[in-house]
């Protein structure tokens, strides 16, 4: 009995191992491929001539150094990841299964062959939700305790995706082919609406010089142009170190922008807290500058030309500050007041210019009545967040067009944050003006600037946030008791980021008025004055290019003009501006009686942006109304390079031409320190 039952045992043994043996042949080896998201787009050889469909995944999603199977050969090929050297704990195994994309040609087995599909730039990502986490695992894969033969094992399925639990997190292989895409014709092309054709085109046409400027500069300053980066590293930066920040003069109590706590304070009886401090900057330039045949002065000059900016300011809080501003190298000159006297060395007169003084450039105190008396509303509640300053201080308007006075005894008061109606801010100020106000004047006596004695201004001036726009309406009337050549301007400005089809464009339109209310003289008259700018970037790099353009009515006056401003058209490029250096002033003409002009401009970045290099050509003449008026061409080009963090060194030269009169031109070279 026994027998028979261990014969019976031995026969089912010898059936069961047959069987197995014979359905283990049939199967394989195991397959450890993970399996396709759709089972139509599996991997397949492509005929000879038939180009395979790629998709291109995010390299964000991917792992480092994920390694998936290779489909035609049994070779495992791992995607690239961007880390630094050693930082891929697979990068260095010497292992014949793993091969490097980035290898020179003829290292990898299947990129030669034509035959088979390319892989995509990443093929692993990240499973979204939907797909539970493998049993136990985490969602982080380290790379530093798994296992490349964990990598390559078999995967399990959710639905059509499979990931991998040996991993310890939800990861999915994407396999690197697809469904071919074909052009579908029926949905039409987008095009440019027409305006936007034409406007780019004659924006491409002045961009036509940019490229040529580039690789000219490029072989004369030997740097490389300055071009914004394509390539989309998918790794995090991570925290940069930021330069040391540079300390000013005198840094006393409390440093300016340093980290760190806050000083205590004392309280004062209206219940703000003060936390007084005092820092001292300044702002030294020098240069020396060549001219010749300059308009209305033939002569020419060679100069060594100085001048010293310092200031200090006294914070009591930060809204509340005292300051104070001296220029020890240059003073106001003369009884009008025509022009400001540097300390310069003459070199055709072979003599020293004194222009040493004591006079106080700026002085004024600025703060917040809300802030200052804080006890009239404890909460906020109330509008009493009302700004004021009070001294001497200069005033800027419509980007110098209207007012440009570099040094003012005026009083003025603030409201701000005033929203509604579509207007996300507006901010309101009345001024009032009540010494040492310069006036320029168009013609002869008043040609150059004068100060007049017990004249007073008074200015109301808006500023106003949209979502299109900022918008700037302002207004000033100039009583005048000494000559009684009163004069009200007006001027109404729009500053917008225009987007094209193809580029983004920075606007800046201005209209402007002046009206002489006790009839017209030399230093007031009645006139219109229409100013625009126009600048944009040219793409994949950091350069602008812009085109300025005036038109003046009759005889356009500003209110007030510092003694070195000339003309309201300084605004209109490096030809109209003056440098605010010595004699040596504007290339073109920058009135705006009875005249038109433009300046076109290309400014390029070099040197990682610690070089750049200017390049302006522009021209004026007067309208058909005005007689005897020359026209006046220029060409300018301003060199600038960045020396460690205060330093910086200018070149800049021109040629100019005036109907009737010979050549212009000019070369000047000056050293800036800010400290």
């Amino acid at each position: 009995m026994s027998r028979t039952f261990q014969r019976t045992v031995a026969t089912v043994a010898a059936s069961l191992f047959v069987a197995g043996s014979t359905a283990a042949f049939a199967a394989g080896p195991a397959d450890p491929r993970p399996l396709p998201r759709n089972p139509s787009a599996a991997a397949r050889p492509l005929p000879k001539g038939e180009k395979p469909a790629v998709i291109k995944a995010s390299a964000d999603d991917a792992p480092p150094a994920l390694a998936i199977p290779n489909i035609e050969s049994e070779e495992q090929t791992p995607v690239k990841a961007t880390h630094g050297k050693g930082s891929d704990p697979f990068a260095d195994r010497a292992s014949s299964n793993l091969v490097n994309r980035s290898s020179a040609k003829g290292s990898d087995p299947v990129a030669d062959d034509e035959t088979l599909v390319p892989e995509p730039t990443a093929a692993v990502s990240l499973l979204q939700d939907g797909v539970p986490p493998a049993p136990g695992g985490s969602n982080e894969y380290d790379p530093g305790t798994t296992e490349p033969d964990d990598v390559f094992a078999s995967p399990e399925t959710i639905g059509c995706i499979p990931y991998f639990p040996h991993l310890g997190g939800n990861y999915a292989v994407c396999l690197p082919h697809a469904q071919p895409v074909f052009h579908d014709e029926c949905i039409p092309e987008e095009h440019e609406p027409a305006y936007w054709r034409i406007k780019e085109h004659f924006i491409g046409c002045l961009e036509k010089p940019h490229e040529p400027l580039v690789h000219l500069f490029e072989c004369i300053l030997h740097e490389e142009h300055v071009v914004t980066a394509l390539d989309v590293n998918p790794c995090p930066i991570g925290i940069q170190p930021l330069p040391p920040r540079p300390s000013l003069v005198i840094e006393w109590n409390e440093r300016f922008l340093s980290p760190g706590w806050l000083k205590q304070g004392c309280c004062t009886p209206t219940g703000e807290v003060v936390r007084p401090a005092f820092w001292v900057w300044g702002e030294y330039r020098t240069h020396i500058a060549y001219r010749e045949n300059r308009v209305g002065n033939p002569d020419q000059f060679t100069e060594w030309a100085n001048r010293l900016d310092l200031f200090g300011q006294l914070n009591l809080t930060g809204t509340e500050r005292l300051m104070i501003g001296l220029r020890p190298l240059d003073e106001q000159d003369g009884v009008f007041q025509q022009w400001r006297e540097f300390t310069t060395y003459d070199f055709k007169e072979n003599k020293w210019i004194d222009g040493w003084n004591t006079d106080v450039q700026t002085l004024f105190f600025e703060g917040d009545f809300g802030e200052i008396f804080p006890f009239i509303s404890p909460y906020d509640f109330e509008a009493t967040d009302y700004g004021f300053s009070v001294g001497r201080q200069p005033l800027l308007l419509q980007q110098g067009l209207l007012i440009n006075e570099d040094r003012m005894d005026m009083v003025t008061v603030t409201r701000n944050t005033l929203n509604g109606g579509g207007n996300l801010n507006l901010r309101i100020t009345g001024a009032w003006a009540f010494n040492e106000i310069n006036r320029h004047g168009l013609t002869a006596p008043a040609a150059f600037n004068f100060e007049e004695e017990d004249t007073q201004l008074f200015g109301l001036f808006t500023e106003s946030d949209f979502a299109w726009s900022t918008v700037n309406l302002d207004a000033a009337f100039l009583d005048s008791n000494e000559f009684g050549d009163d004069l009200f301007a007006v001027g109404l400005s729009f500053t917008q980021r225009m987007k094209g089809y193809h580029n983004t464009y920075n606007s800046f339109l201005s209209a402007l008025a002046s009206v002489a209310t006790d009839g017209e003289t030399p230093a007031a008259g009645d006139g219109q004055l229409l100013f625009g700018q126009l600048a944009w970037t040219p793409h994949h790099t950091e350069d602008v290019i812009y085109v300025n353009g005036f038109w003046a009515n009759d005889q356009f006056t500003s209110p007030a003009r510092g003694p070195l401003m000339g003309g309201p058209m300084g605004q209109v490029g490096l030809l109209f501006a003056h440098v605010e250096l010595g004699r040596y002033g504007p290339v073109l003409n920058n009135q705006t009686n009875e005249a038109a002009g433009a300046s076109l401009g290309y400014q390029m970045f070099f040197d990682h942006t610690r070089q750049n290099v200017t390049v302006e050509i522009g021209g004026r003449s007067g309208t058909p109304r005005r007689t005897g008026n020359n026209g006046m061409i220029g060409l300018v080009t301003n060199y600038q390079r960045a020396m460690g963090q205060h330093w910086i060194w200018v070149l800049e030269g021109f040629v100019g031409k005036t109907e009737e009169i010979d050549m212009t031109s000019g070369v000047r070279t000056e050293i800036l320190y800010r400290f």
